[in-house]
């Protein structure tokens, strides 16, 4: 399935109207035309998630927070976040996080 379709479906589970102004919901990395076969589900996105990822060959991860918050000043190595993002962006695995509006969708924890 081509991600750009599986957008579609966390977006109709999780509209991103629904997320609160301040958030960053939505894809953070990859290709919408990309292929995935694969997709891995988080809470926080690590390092070692994203080992995981790669050694289980994901092209997906559903991160709920997160990973980019604020803008990103620079793009190296020298920070575990950005080492993340620059790290799934090398090996073309996507990065998509629902957060607040999952949390405000039907059936989301604001409904708990």
């Amino acid at each position: 399935m081509r991600l750009e379709g599986i957008l579609t479906a966390l977006q109709a589970l999780a509209p991103h109207h629904l997320a609160e102004p301040w958030d960053q919901v939505g894809l953070h990395v990859g290709d919408p035309g990309a292929r995935i076969d694969r997709a891995l589900l988080c809470i926080d996105l690590t390092e070692s998630v994203l080992e995981e990822a790669i050694t289980h060959k994901a092209q997906l991860i559903v991160a709920y927070h997160p990973p980019i918050f604020k803008p990103l000043a620079r793009l190296t190595t020298a920070d575990p976040k950005q080492r993340i993002i620059l790290r799934a962006a090398r090996k073309c695995i996507a990065i998509y996080s629902p957060h607040t509006a999952l949390d405000a969708a039907e059936g989301g924890v604001n409904d708990w």
